[in-house]
């Protein structure tokens, strides 16, 4: 699909992954819907590259959790853009879990933000895409939701189950929407990440990537 002209909305845009992947769309030409939580700042530098570029965006603070929020940023969304060629499924919490210490609010958030929240928008979304004969679901889920580590239990199932929603997903699309996952290994810790090691023992490569390889993925 060629990038320029096209409208996407990418939710956790305003860190890490979702930064990266959100400021190379509107360097490409896209316009784009900018979801965040908390990271105005992130989302900040995004709106001022899309002015130099001459493409629009469109900044929208959600609590994932919520689904009133939800629906608002699903709604906001197609009445920006009428509709929406690529939507990334990019939000995520990340944090360690050892089993004795696993709590149900720990089970509720990766849940939600991983699964319940791009269930919804791939739905709703989804279903304008295949309207239109054309579009692109794209979910970042994991690769431990392949090769799981230890003591990050509730965040490995909640990828794995993201896993199994986008070959669910792109079943009910098929044949006009693309749906696919993107599992990347482990990326550069976000402050307050004390646990380094243990994310890397199922590598080849022993070493941390960066927010760039995925993009290029």
């Amino acid at each position: 699909m060629e990038i320029k002209g096209k409208n996407a909305l990418i939710t956790g845009a305003g860190k890490r992954i979702g930064k990266e992947i959100a400021k190379n769309l509107i360097k490409e030409g896209a316009n784009v819907i900018l979801h965040y939580r908390s990271s105005k700042e992130g989302i900040e530098e995004l709106e001022k590259i899309a002015l130099s570029k001459g493409v629009k965006v469109l900044p929208i603070k959600a609590d994932l959790t919520k689904m009133e929020d939800l629906n608002f940023l699903i709604k906001e969304s197609l009445l920006f853009f009428k509709k929406i060629d690529i939507l990334i499924n990019n939000a995520s919490v990340f944090y360690p879990t050892p089993l004795d210490e696993v709590r149900e609010e720990d089970l509720d958030l990766f849940y939600q933000i991983h699964v319940k929240a791009p269930f919804f928008l791939s739905k709703e979304i989804g279903k304008v895409m295949y309207e239109n004969k054309e579009g692109r679901i794209i979910n970042i889920s994991d690769y431990s939701a392949l090769r799981p580590y230890k003591d990050y239990t509730p965040y490995i199932i909640s990828k794995g189950a993201m896993l199994t929603m986008t070959r669910a997903f792109a079943k009910e699309f098929a044949p006009y929407v693309l749906v696919n996952a993107i599992l990347p290994g482990p990326i550069v810790p976000a402050e307050g990440i004390e646990d380094l090691e243990t994310p890397l023992k199922k590598t080849l490569l022993k070493k941390w990537a960066g927010e760039k390889e995925v993009w290029k993925g």
